[in-house]
């Protein structure tokens, strides 16, 4: 049988909105060896990004959207494992295990429309 998600109340603001931004993310994501862990948010993920609902300011909102987006594709490269870990009601740590995949940070030249380092398997 699976068991259906508890229903979020409207008020809910996140205990701790730790963000990690993407940028501090993706340096992590260089520097971590296979098996490190990051947490990139505390909250209820899904319910922080809706606009409708969040309690979570529209910056704070783009900076965890950027974040998880990027969690996502770091993933589909194989080079973390998102994992959630329940700490109590309507409150989830978000983590990024990395993993064995090689990687190696391609510098750009600074622009406005730059976002910082790109990604790429080595």
């Amino acid at each position: 049988m699976l068991a259906r998600p508890d229903q979020v109340p409207r008020h809910h603001v996140p205990t701790l909105s730790a963000i990690v931004e993407e940028n501090g993310f993706v340096d992590w994501l260089i520097d971590a060896e296979p098996g490190e862990t990051l947490v990139y948010y505390r909250g209820h993920l899904s319910h922080d990004r809706m606009p409708s609902v969040s309690g979570l300011t529209d910056r704070e909102r783009r900076k965890l959207s950027d974040v998880a987006d990027r969690v996502l594709s770091t993933e589909s490269m194989g080079l973390v494992i998102p994992v959630q870990r329940r700490v109590g009601n309507h409150d989830w740590l978000y983590l990024a295990v990395r993993t064995r995949g090689a990687l190696h940070a391609l510098r750009r030249p600074t622009s406005p429309s730059s976002r910082g380092r790109r990604l790429q398997h080595a």
